[in-house]
């Protein structure tokens, strides 16, 4: 349980990371059009958390932790 929370909060660190290395070592416009694809997805999960976590949204939170 502990190691599905640890994935859950540092995988979009992990995309970036992936996106930017595999941007640098790619020599096809696939490669490059996946990276992005891959840094996207990251910036918008990010975002989205941020969003949720928000003060003002506390009591519209479904599955809030209790605090």
């Amino acid at each position: 349980m502990i190691l599905e929370t640890i994935w859950y909060e540092v995988s979009p660190f992990v995309y970036v990371v992936v996106g930017c290395a595999s941007s640098l070592i790619s020599t096809s416009d696939l490669g490059l059009l996946f990276s992005a694809l891959l840094l996207v997805a990251s910036f918008t999960i990010v975002r989205m958390r941020r969003r949720y976590r928000s003060p003002e949204r506390q009591h519209h939170r479904k599955y809030a932790r209790p605090q």
